[in-house]
């Protein structure tokens, strides 16, 4: 695709749909801090971020800046080999394959030299390119090492420009509320740039060691400003910080806010001398509670019977809306994941791609063609369309409200394994 194309109607147009769809069904709440220190457009820049939900982190990049801003973005090479439409649909949009040596081997690696100078091509044209450089997604709030081809790139960018103008790297991080699920909160945040021009005499003389210490440095600002909760015992600490343990879960935060303090208590539980016992001690409340149905925040509102029985009516009264409002959220929510068979981590991914390409466009057509041949209600078909945002947004919420009345349930009716929850959790609260 030539730079020129990206500021054609199609790309526009196209652009505004894809975001128009991911900001109103995937997104509640979007956060940016920092926005005033990325470089001015038509600057020379990388922007860096670590890497954690897969196709999502580079779109919550890109939604986040202007539409009429062009972000070009690395992805991994396998996907350009899906099929020869879709790829050229990838270049299109302006992903570029990045080859990895832990999947497509030494051999893999030579075929990134033409990324790299379609890389120089559009950086130094003033488009910024966003670079994850883990190499791969994690499973969680954690970082994991980098690899030096963010940087290697970045001098092979001022290279072709002749080392006369600044190459900047940007290091950003993202923090979401929940990965699995849709209309969640997202935030973004940009650190201070790195200015290469500095480096590029000591770059020409010790290539290695000047892209071994850049990297660590954007390492450590990435890993200064994210919720890092480490790799061990991962999925236990992440649920005692979920919990109402945690204080924070109990209050009223923006994400902003609870990254704050989650920060704090992460950090505070690292250096708890009891550290071991209490994540003995949350796994098994985990335990307890799956097994009884209920999430650790239901236990600790204790819900009655009054309020639940209230809601239970609400929703039973609301049923047949919440019906009509299915109609097609319900088949692009849960279909989608069912193709992945390993890595969770591509759930939501999954949802948006699929859905936003395929089955939106596809059960369009189908309401248009069915109500308006069969029915003669093509107007009536057309309104039903233009009103799938907000039915959906309904959809959800009966969706995670009726989530939480099945949850309180589960408390009022088992009384004596919320007893021994309770109990459980008195333990660890002292400890925590």
């Amino acid at each position: 695709m030539e730079v020129s194309d990206y500021h054609s109607w199609r790309y526009r147009l196209t652009k505004s749909y894809l975001r128009f769809v991911h900001e109103q069904l995937m997104v509640r709440r979007r956060y940016t801090t920092g926005l005033e220190k990325l470089p001015k457009e038509g600057e020379r820049y990388f922007i860096v971020c670590n890497h954690q939900n897969t196709a999502n982190d580079p779109l919550n990049i890109v939604f986040s800046l202007p539409l009429r801003q062009h972000i070009c973005a690395l992805a991994r090479a396998n996907v350009f080999s899906v099929n020869p439409l879709f790829t050229r649909f990838l270049y299109w949009i302006g992903l570029l394959p990045a080859f990895r040596f832990g999947w497509e081997g030494a051999e893999g690696l030579e075929s990134n030299f033409e990324s790299f100078d379609i890389v120089a091509e559009r950086i130094n044209a003033g488009f910024p390119v966003i670079v994850f450089p883990e190499a791969g997604h994690t499973q969680g709030h954690y970082l994991d090492q980098f690899t030096t081809g963010t940087v290697r790139m970045a001098f092979h960018a001022a290279k072709a420009n002749g080392w006369q103008e600044d190459i900047k790297i940007v290091p950003t991080t993202h923090h979401y509320s929940d990965y699995f699920d849709v209309r969640t909160d997202f935030l973004w945040m940009i650190g201070d740039p790195i200015s290469l021009k500095p480096y590029y005499e000591d770059y020409q003389e010790h290539p290695n060691s000047v892209m071994r210490n850049i990297t660590q440095d954007i390492r450590d600002r990435i890993q200064h400003m994210m919720l890092d909760e480490g790799k061990d015992d991962y999925e236990t600490i992440d649920y005692l910080r979920c919990s109402a343990l945690n204080p924070a879960t109990m209050k009223q935060l923006t994400l902003p806010e609870r990254l704050e303090a989650d920060r704090q208590f992460i950090s505070q539980l690292s250096k708890n001398p009891e550290k071991q016992t209490i994540i003995q001690m949350t796994t098994k409340l985990r335990e307890l509670e799956q097994q009884t149905g209920v999430d650790d925040t239901t236990v600790a509102q204790k819900p009655g019977w009054l309020n639940t029985c209230t809601w239970i009516i609400i929703l039973l009264a609301l049923l047949p809306s919440w019906g009509v409002s299915l109609w097609p959220h319900a088949i692009c929510y849960s279909l989608p994941p069912r193709l992945i068979r390993k890595d969770k981590m591509f759930t939501n991914s999954y949802r948006y791609i699929i859905s936003v390409l395929l089955l939106y466009p596809l059960f369009a057509l189908v309401t248009l063609l069915v109500m308006g041949i069969g029915w003669g209600l093509w107007w009536q078909a057309l309104v039903w369309i233009l009103l799938w945002v907000p039915l959906g947004k309904y959809a959800w919420w009966y969706y995670q409200r009726l989530r939480l009345t099945k949850r309180a349930l589960c408390y009022l009716l088992k009384p004596h394994r919320i007893k021994d929850i309770e109990s459980f959790r008195s333990k660890i609260k002292l400890k925590v």
